[in-house]
């Protein structure tokens, strides 16, 4: 009996992933994948990407209100990113 049912697996694996890929066709032709982004939608999507972090930025800046511990034109490492004479 046990050779059996070891001689068996196979067939039904083969059996239920065959039945498992059709019900998975079939579901996926009612509900069809979106199509990919247009370079239109990318590139709205990265001006939206931009204009938050803008925004956050020009929040935290308001929120400092220019004084000790603000940027003022310098960069990371104290870099000089304006062309402003201090």
């Amino acid at each position: 009996m046990r050779d059996v049912v070891l001689a068996l697996t196979m067939p039904v694996l083969m059996c239920a992933s065959g039945i498992y890929a059709a019900g998975a066709a079939w579901w996926r032709r009612g509900h069809p994948a979106p199509p990919p982004y247009s370079q239109a939608g990318l590139r709205l999507a990265g001006e939206r990407v931009v204009a938050v972090a803008e925004a956050v930025v020009a929040d935290e800046y308001a929120l400092c209100g220019g004084g000790v511990g603000c940027p003022d034109d310098r960069g990371a490492g104290g870099v000089r990113t304006r062309n402003r004479r201090a």
